[in-house]
């Protein structure tokens, strides 16, 4: 992605970040301006003291007021620019790509700076977590029953290791639910690019698409540095890893199978992506879309058909 696509993203945050690069770079920025909201007025400050004590050593030098005016004004107004760029960026859309970009890059350096915690630790060979809770049954070719309901391809799994995505789904679930996680309601309380921190988030706060990409990485279906390329805390980033993967895009709601990835549009209709969700067969999903979502028994039964817009497919 290019400097100049980043500069929009359509009306929607969704494919925003997606540009490591540009977070560097913006978080680089927000690191720079701390320090300058901190040395620069010190320095300052010292400076002024300096001209005050040569003017009460010598009354009559000219100009000697007015620069030590001119230097307190100063310091004041470098120390509150880093606080006007985070109004101004903060009354700008999330549409704009460069708000977007530097409030999640802002709270990336903030929130690594801050946090100490362990990380889960994947087992690759078992495609399993050393804690969480164990994968729901599944029996090979037929997703786990529970609830009926209409839409999709019944219990057929999705060919292509949708096992994978299913099981990951039921355990992050099971952890949301057991742990008292809720869905986010600010976006710094989430993090792009470390989906490691993202599933033991210690906020506890996820979004449907971060639950998505949480089940692709202890589900063993794609590998750290493979979603970290994403901004998987959106509909359109984990769009975007699918398809830049291969799978196979499908457009019936009725074909649908379990183990399907679900691109579904916002709570009011229409043609943009706004929701993202899970599929696990027999009219169930697995689903973060809040609070509510999150700490219910999963799969839950639903007729999503209103708002489906098309699905990703693991080939």
């Amino acid at each position: 992605m290019t400097y100049f696509q980043i500069l929009s993203c359509n009306g929607n945050l969704g494919n925003c970040c997606n540009d490591s690069s540009m977070v560097l770079i913006l978080g680089i920025f927000s690191r720079f301006m701390n320090i300058l909201q901190i040395i620069v007025p010190i320095l300052l400050i010292i400076s002024a003291s300096i001209e005050f004590f040569k003017l009460t050593m010598n009354p009559e030098k000219k100009g000697g007021v007015s620069r030590i005016k001119n230097m307190f004004v100063a310091a004041v107004i470098v120390f509150f620019i880093p606080l006007f760029v985070d109004v101004i960026l903060g009354m700008v859309p999330q549409s704009f790509s460069v708000s977007a970009c530097y409030n999640r890059a802002k709270s990336t350096v903030e929130s690594s700076r801050t946090f100490n915690f362990n990380y889960m630790v994947i087992d690759t060979d078992k495609k399993s977590t050393s804690f969480m809770p164990e994968a729901g049954e599944y029996e090979k070719g037929k997703a786990k029953e529970k609830g009926s309901g209409s839409g999709g391809n019944n219990g057929n799994i999705a060919p292509g290791s949708a096992q994978g995505i299913l099981e990951g789904a039921e355990k992050v679930h099971t952890m949301y639910e057991q742990n008292g996680w809720a869905y986010y309601t600010d976006l710094n309380q989430l993090r792009w690019g470390d989906i490691n921190y993202s599933t033991n988030n210690p906020s506890k706060m996820t979004c449907c698409a971060t639950f998505v990409g949480s089940a692709f990485f202890i589900g063993g279906v794609f590998t750290e540095s493979e979603i970290n390329k994403f901004n998987y805390n959106s509909q359109y980033g984990i769009s975007d890893l699918c398809q830049a993967h291969g799978w196979t895009k499908i457009t019936s709601y009725s074909q649908l199978a379990a183990g399907d990835i679900v691109i579904m549009s916002g709570p009011n209709g229409g043609t943009a992506p706004g929701h993202v969700q899970i599929y696990a067969g027999n009219g169930t999903w697995y689903n973060a879309g809040s609070t509510q979502a999150i700490q219910r028994e999963n799969p839950y039964t639903s007729d999503a058909s209103a708002r489906f817009l098309y699905a990703w497919r693991k080939p």
